[in-house]
């Protein structure tokens, strides 16, 4: 009776575990083809996105492109206004623009664009842009992927409003274009993390699968010998 006990309790152990690894390896399996399904059509949108300079979105607009390459744009000094969550980490950025053609940063009255970060990647990506650019004694930040957000002081939550005000006396928040950056832009960089994780995740739900295999064969049925009561 005893073995028969022991036996069984190993093949009901076994059992949970490989329908728990495969039905981990499945779900991981399915991230693994939504992440390489994406990225030829992240690698193409990426393709599209129109290159604007600063001057020109304050002059025409971004012409109906959700997305564009901003280039030729200088971070206003190093102030900016930011809330931050506690709990969850999470952020915001909000740091007026200037085109980087004019010879002198421009008067609050005078600002147009304000860059939105709510990554903090991206936000540590640009910073370190414009540190190596001045640097090595080039203008602004080199050309980067944003969506234009639109236009108007109703972008903007009443929060960064009062701050944006309080920061930068006189800044035309019912003017000024709101571009935002958070990582998910269509850009090259965003397809090849497509990869990696597509990649990595396929070989993990292999794995995954592997070991429910090996739990399968390692089951231990019960024997005829220890169900049968023995005989005198």
């Amino acid at each position: 009776m005893g073995a028969t006990t022991t036996n069984d309790l190993t093949t009901n152990e076994q059992t949970k575990l490989m329908w728990f690894l495969l039905v981990v390896a499945l779900g991981v399996g399915l991230y693994s083809v939504l992440c390489l399904r994406a990225v030829p059509q992240v690698r193409e949108q990426a393709a599209q996105v129109p290159s604007l300079t600063c001057d020109q979105l304050i002059r025409r607009g971004p012409g109906g492109q959700r997305y564009v390459i901003l280039t030729e744009s200088c971070l206003l000094g190093d102030k900016s206004v930011s809330e931050s969550d506690g709990e969850t980490g999470a952020f915001e950025i909000y740091h007026p623009l200037y085109p980087a053609t004019l010879r002198q940063p421009p008067q609050p009255g005078d600002l147009n664009i304000v860059l939105y970060l709510t990554d903090e990647m991206e936000r540590r990506r640009i910073r370190d842009d414009r540190n190596e650019r001045r640097r090595l004694g080039q203008p602004g930040l080199s050309g980067f992927t944003c969506e234009v957000v639109g236009q108007g002081r109703e972008r903007f939550p009443e929060w960064a409003r009062k701050g944006l005000r309080d920061e930068f006396p006189g800044i035309p928040l019912g003017d000024c274009w709101l571009v935002s950056v958070n990582g998910y832009e269509p850009t090259p960089q965003l397809a090849a993390f497509y990869v990696r994780h597509g990649v990595i995740a396929g070989l993990v739900a292999t794995a995954l699968l592997v070991g429910a295999g090996v739990c399968y064969c390692r089951r231990q049925p019960v024997s005829a010998t220890s169900q049968t009561a023995p005989t005198a």
